[in-house]
């Protein structure tokens, strides 16, 4: 079938958009140096437990499972400290600090109403706190200075936000193994080897998809902050991020009252958020479980009720350059939400895996979401299911080029008169000019319908930005 004029259209800009940062990029210089505090600390390149930064290897996945350690060995508590008592403390600050810039420089959205052009600084700075206080005890410690932020408050109503404080994530992580420590090489250590790692237990503000074979947080592809109309509050388009991970339903609000958006991340894939996480392996096989605190409602949830969730995760592969994992979840929100003055539960179920064969990443997840609990007037102008997908291929051009295509679809729950479904088809271009440092080129197309539904008010969101590791 010949191709239609959208289409062309679509295709030409893509080109004519990466023309000239493919030029840029070709000629600047390079020096491929890993600094990163891990990689500092066991004299790694950052590409022991990255394919590329944030996305972790198999290896990776081990050493974040550890606790920061070199998993199965005692090497990774001592090295490079000193005893105090029995805690250990790092003998060099740079061991436990990272520091991490993400953001565009320049930014184009067309097709909305209106479209724009900013110019902007990198939109959040944060700075990471990560170690271990013994061999079985470790920590996380995440601030963030966020701008652009999109913040729901009451009525409906939105404020775009700077703010400087506690980040994402900030939890303690312990190690109750029975026995945990061995004489093993990290050459042989794997995510689907014959090996049991924990129970470990997470408690603080986390992030419980960690260890989903779809991580929340690991994105290429960053968010793109969304933007309101100052003079009401109302939103006039959407935070751009991966539709499955996303809330999927218009006109909820969190039980503290305050408007939750279409398009931030909940439940079990928050971002981060106050809960307590227990998950162990054994060879290939992840059991987790937890309980969630309930969105954004701080250390004081004013139902009382927790939020349980359980995820399964199987590994695959490891040989031949080939591996992979499955994984499976369920999440019960128990009076989680609100839709007007009543609380409601939010029940969601999914699927998600990733392969991953020489330089080619392929991964992928499957978000259903249902609203019970609504009250008799609301429910037959309330559409209680949602569903979203997420489907991501990225690959390896060479040592500096990393390409991403990525495939958001949304259909949409909520109010009828409010909701609209999205669909959105973005291709980024990565330069590693070292392995923890990128300049980004990207392009995300709404293939779907454009109108001045929040979610749909744009064709085109065109961007060149940065993501720096210190």
């Amino acid at each position: 079938m010949p191709k239609s004029p959208a289409w062309n259209v679509i295709g030409i800009k893509w080109l004519i958009s990466f023309m000239p940062m493919l030029f840029l990029l070709s000629i600047l210089p390079t020096n491929a140096e890993a600094i990163p505090a891990f990689a500092r600390k066991y004299d790694l390149s950052c590409t022991s437990c990255h394919t590329k930064a944030p996305r972790l290897n198999a290896f990776g996945e081990a050493f974040h499972m550890a606790g920061y350690q070199i998993p199965q060995t005692e090497e990774g508590e001592l090295r490079e400290k000193r005893q105090i008592g029995r805690i250990v403390s790092e003998k060099t600050f740079l061991n436990i600090f990272a520091l991490r810039a993400t953001g565009n420089f320049v930014e184009s959205i067309s097709g909305g109403h209106p479209p724009e052009t900013n110019l902007a600084l990198p939109r959040e700075i944060e700075l990471y706190f990560a170690g271990t206080f013994t061999e079985d005890v470790s920590y996380f410690f995440n601030l963030s200075h966020e701008a652009d932020t999109i913040e729901g408050i009451d009525n409906g109503r939105f404020e775009k936000t700077t703010a400087f404080g506690l980040g994402k994530e900030f939890f303690l992580m312990f190690d109750l193994s029975p026995s945990h420590r061995g004489a093993t090489n990290m050459h042989e250590i794997t995510m689907t080897g014959p090996m049991r790692m924990g129970p470990m237990i997470m408690v603080g503000k986390v992030d419980p998809s960690t260890n989903f074979s779809y991580p929340t947080n690991r994105q290429f592809i960053l968010d793109q902050p969304g933007r309101i109309d100052t003079n009401n509050g109302t939103i006039q388009r959407f935070t751009l991020s991966p539709y499955a991970f996303s809330a999927k339903f218009f006109g909820l609000s969190t039980g503290e009252g305050n408007t939750i958006e279409v398009t931030k991340g909940v439940l079990y894939n928050t971002p981060g958020d106050f809960g307590i996480d227990v998950h162990a392996m054994l060879g290939r096989f992840m059991l987790q479980t937890g309980v969630m605190q309930g969105i954004d409602a701080g250390s004081a949830d004013i139902n009382e009720k927790k939020d349980p969730y359980v995820m399964t995760r199987v590994n695959f592969g490891s040989r031949n350059y080939f591996s992979g994992s499955a994984s499976a979840l369920a999440y019960w929100g128990n009076d989680t939400a609100k839709v007007g003055n009543d609380l409601v539960d939010w029940f969601r179920t999914g699927v998600s895996g990733n392969i991953k064969y020489k330089l080619l990443d392929l991964y992928g997840a499957l978000i259903w979401d249902k609203i019970s609990g609504l009250p008799a007037a609301t429910a037959s102008v309330f559409d209680e299911t949602a569903f979203g997908m997420t489907l991501e291929s990225d690959f390896i051009l060479t040592d500096r080029y990393l390409l991403s295509l990525r495939y958001d679809r949304m259909d949409a729950g909520g109010f009828a008169n409010q909701k609209a479904d999205g669909e959105v088809l973005t291709l980024q271009l990565r330069k590693y000019f070292r392995d923890n440092y990128a300049v980004y080129l990207r392009d995300s197309v709404n293939i779907g319908r454009v109108s001045t539904n929040p979610l749909q008010n744009f064709r085109n969101l065109i961007a060149l930005g940065v993501d720096l590791d210190f």
